[in-house]
């Protein structure tokens, strides 16, 4: 085997198992079913002594053709752009280019062909473990309102249970002003809050609470508290500890 297709076949083998073995990550959708595109037109394999250039020819093709719909699907907006993706597939495209200029003068027999054929197959499969790479663009541009979620301190909040039911209203401060948790059991809310002065059906005053379309009230009577729901119905609730409230933030997160 000539010097060149060995060192083909040494740098392939190496970015083969660097691209499969690099940690996989959960993908969308549309990279696992172009995944799927991908292993479908993997080359045969053969361990005829007949093998010919024409094969390996025909076989380069389809892993060329395997790395175009790998770029393409990367390429799309779909898909979030990635340093270590972008890194594997130029990387690729490198080997798959030298791939392309040999000649069957550079090969000096049957069983040199089927070595090489095997190396696309191994290509073509590190190109599907680079699309399980692929993370989808909203997880990307969600990342920084995740961030910014947590960054919170709690302040103070209380909760009640009708038994059907869990009311919860917890107060944050944050680096761009004050936050508030709402939930009535069916619907939350965690962002920016107002709070407005109220009287319940009974006479009895409360401080209304209003996260985006949900409201929820509270009142403090000496040691005993009290959530009032937007029907005027009022529940015996209690203090939350700071654990309990760092819960609620990573569920609305």
């Amino acid at each position: 085997m000539k010097n060149k297709i060995v060192k083909i076949l040494a740098v392939s083998a190496l970015s083969a198992a660097l691209m499969a073995g690099c940690g996989e990550a959960e993908a969308a959708d549309t990279t696992a079913e172009t995944k799927v595109a991908v292993e479908e037109e993997e080359a045969a394999e053969t361990e005829s002594d007949e093998f010919k250039f024409s094969d390996l020819q025909d076989n380069f093709v389809i892993l060329n053709d395997c790395y175009n719909k790998v770029e393409e699907l990367y390429n799309n907006d779909a898909v979030a752009q990635d340093d270590n993706v972008e890194s594997l597939l130029t990387e690729a495209k490198g080997i798959i280019d030298e791939m392309g200029e040999l000649t069957e003068d550079d090969f000096s027999s049957s069983e040199d062909m089927i070595k090489f054929n095997d190396t696309m197959a191994d290509m073509i499969d590190a190109l599907g473990a680079v699309v399980d790479k692929m993370q989808p663009a909203d997880a990307a541009e969600e990342a920084p309102a995740e961030e910014e979620a947590s960054d919170v301190s709690f302040v103070d909040g209380f909760y009640a249970t009708d038994g059907d039911a869990e009311f919860v209203l917890a107060f944050y401060e944050s680096a761009d002003g004050d936050v508030a948790y709402i939930t009535d059991g069916n619907k939350e809310a965690f962002a920016a809050y107002t709070v407005e002065n109220d009287v319940t059906d009974e006479g009895n005053d409360y401080l209304l609470v209003t996260v985006g379309d949900l409201t929820l009230g509270y009142v403090e009577d000496g040691d005993d508290i009290y959530l009032v729901d937007d029907e005027g119905n009022i529940y015996g609730a209690a203090r939350l500890t700071e654990e309990q409230a760092a819960e609620f933030v990573a569920d609305a997160e």
